[in-house]
C-alpha cells in the first residue's frame, strides 16, 4: 500500500444507483435478458455527481458488474440511496450518518431483473453507454465461475418486496458491505486482505475477483495531487447542485423538514468527510478542505476505466493489465429471452 496520505475523492464509481434517475426503484421487470457472456466485465456511464468527479480526473466510465453469461445473474457492490437524517440532526449532518458508513446492499448477486432496475430506474435511462469486455473467454468465465460457485452467499429478501430475494455475498468472514473508504485506499481487497468494515466498491470487487480466480493482482493507481483537489471539489459541487436541484441521489434532503441552514452544502460536505477519513456524521467542511489543500495528499484507488484498461491505464498485455482489458467495447443488448421480475435490494 502507498505510505502517501490518501483521499477517496477521486475515482468516486456510481456503485451507487444512477444520479440521473428522477425516482430510485429497487423492483420491476427486465424488457429481456442481457448479452453479455459469462465473465465479461460490464460498464454504464452515468451523469451527476459521479460523472462530474470522473470528468475531473480524465475518467469516464462509472459502475462495472460482473456477468454471468447472456440472461443470467450479475454480481456487483452498490449502495441504495441514503435516507435523510432525523430530527434536528438532519440541519447539521442531513445524510442519516449509519446509511453512508454500512452501505446496502454492498455486494450482491441479482437476476435481470433485478439489474435492469439497478440501471434504469423509473424508467428514465440512468446511463448513457452501457458496453462490455470478455478479453480472454477462457479466463473470464474462469472468474465468473469461481464467484459464482466458489464464494459462500445467503439470501435476502428484498426490503421493497418480500416476495422476491436476491443474494448477498459473504468474503473475509462476512458480508460485504460498500464502503467509501475505499475511495480513500483499497486497502487489502485486490488481493483479498482486510478492509475496513469489510468494504467493497464496484471496481475493486473486480480486482478482487481477478485475483481470486488466480489471474493475478491488480494494483491499485496513484492519483496526484491536482487530479485529488480537482475531484475533491467536483464531488462536493455536484452532490450540493444535485441537491439543490431536487435532482437524483441527493434530491430529497432537506425537503421534509425546514432547516435555518444551508442543508445542500452540509449534505455535501457530510459526504466528502465521510469519503475522506469515515466522518459520516459531521459536515463540517474543514476536514475534507484541509485534505484537499494539503499538497502533500494523493489518492490511491481502482476505478471502472482501470478494470476496462481506458483512460490511460494499462491495457491489453502491459504490467498490471486486466485479463477484460484486451478487448475492445461491446454494446450490451436486451435480447437473450423473456423479461424477469427481480429486485436489487
Amino acid at each position: 500500500m502507498n505510505p502517501a496520505i490518501v483521499l477517496p475523492l477521486v475515482v468516486v464509481s456510481s456503485c451507487l444507483a444512477s444520479a440521473a434517475a428522477a425516482a430510485e426503484q429497487a423492483c420491476g421487470y427486465s424488457s429481456a435478458g442481457w448479452n453479455a457472456p459469462n465473465g465479461a466485465a460490464v460498464f454504464s456511464a452515468g451523469s451527476g455527481p459521479i460523472g462530474d468527479v470522473l470528468n475531473a480526473v480524465g475518467e469516464v466510465r462509472t459502475h462495472s458488474m460482473l456477468s454471468h453469461g447472456p440472461g443470467k445473474w450479475v454480481t456487483h457492490a452498490t449502495m441504495k440511496q441514503p435516507r435523510e437524517n432525523s430530527w434536528p440532526a438532519v440541519c447539521s449532518a442531513p445524510v442519516r450518518p449509519s446509511d453512508l458508513l454500512e452501505g446496502y446492499p454492498g455486494l450482491e448477486q441479482v437476476n435481470q431483473g433485478g439489474i435492469y432496475r439497478f440501471l434504469y430506474g423509473s424508467g428514465a435511462s440512468g446511463s448513457t453507454a452501457l458496453t462490455y469486455q470478455v478479453g480472454d473467454p477462457v479466463k473470464a468465465a474462469s472468474i465468473g465461475n469461481t464467484i459464482w460457485w466458489d464464494v459462500p452467499y445467503y439470501a435476502a429478501p428484498s426490503i421493497i418486496d418480500e416476495a422476491a430475494a436476491f443474494t448477498r455475498l459473504s468474503i473475509r468472514g462476512g458480508p460485504v458491505r460498500y464502503s467509501f473508504y475505499q475511495y480513500r485506499s483499497t486497502e487489502g481487497t485486490p488481493t483479498g486482505g482486510p478492509a475496513w468494515n469489510n468494504g467493497m466498491v464496484c471496481s475493486s470487487f473486480l480486482a478482487y475477483a481477478h485475483h481470486a480466480d488466480g489471474q493475478g493482482a491488480i494494483p491499485p493507481y496513484t492519483y496526484n495531487h491536482t487530479k485529488l483537489a480537482s475531484a475533491a471539489n467536483a464531488l462536493h459541487a455536484g452532490v450540493r447542485g444535485d441537491c439543490e436541484d431536487s435532482l437524483g441521489f441527493w434530491g430529497s434532503l432537506g425537503t421534509s423538514i425546514a432547516c435555518f441552514a444551508d442543508v445542500c452544502g452540509k449534505a455535501a460536505d457530510q459526504v466528502a468527510n465521510c469519503m475522506a477519513s469515515h466522518a459520516c456524521d459531521t459536515s463540517s467542511s474543514s476536514l475534507w478542505r484541509g485534505v484537499r489543500d494539503d499538497p502533500k495528499t494523493v489518492a490511491v484507488s481502482i476505478s471502472p476505466d482501470l478494470i476496462g484498461g481506458w483512460s490511460g491505464h494499462a491495457w491489453g498485455t502491459q504490467p498490471g493489465a486486466t485479463v477484460w482489458s484486451a478487448d475492445m467495447n461491446h454494446n450490451v443488448q436486451w435480447n437473450s429471452g423473456g423479461n424477469v421480475y427481480g429486485c436489487w435490494y
